[in-house]
């Protein structure tokens, strides 16, 4: 049964009056606030620490299973993801490789008409070196036949002064 507050206060009066003032509320403080039947035991004390135990088990093993649920989830995401990305990646290399491909004909390309431009200027410079030969030779040729043309006409003009130097110093005596 639950003591009300008036029980109590009228308790404590008789107490007083019965036993004193200090011994009665050194006995009231030995009550509980509340009824006996409110009052916890050791007994109770463990079996609400073994209730509460298990329960925290319970929820632990619940947590992990979610856990470990997630986590399977995560890593088909995760799975999923890198296939995805691996596959952009294969076709991203597969790309690089066509433009690969493509820049190396483009270099194949150009080497071979760098290389028939290089041929062309080759075949220049030996037609101008053949070119400045026979120019030499031509001169050369030139430069002699001038030098026997001016002994021709030096041997003409000495001739002809010669043959004019005999009347003429008659003709002026």
């Amino acid at each position: 049964m639950v003591m009300t507050e008036t029980q109590r206060t009228t308790l404590y009066s008789q107490l007083i009056d019965a036993i004193g003032q200090e011994a009665a509320r050194t006995l009231m403080e030995q009550l509980p606030p509340m009824g006996w039947d409110q009052v916890a035991t050791k007994e109770d004390v463990k079996a609400s620490e073994k209730m509460l135990l298990r329960e925290i088990r319970s929820s632990e093993t619940r947590v992990l299973g979610e856990l470990k649920e997630s986590e399977g989830r995560l890593m088909i995401q995760i799975a999923d993801s890198e296939s995805r990305q691996g596959a952009r990646i294969d076709e991203t290399n597969t790309r690089i490789d066509g433009m690969n491909t493509r820049i190396d004909g483009m270099n194949t390309r150009l080497d071979a008409r760098i290389d028939g431009t290089n041929t062309r200027i080759d075949e220049t410079n030996r037609e101008l070196s053949e070119l400045k030969g026979e120019v030499r030779t031509g001169f050369a040729d030139l430069k002699l036949a001038l030098a026997k043309q001016v002994r021709w006409l030096a041997a003409v003009v000495i001739g002809f002064a010669a043959a004019m130097a005999v009347p003429l110093t008659l003709a002026l005596l």
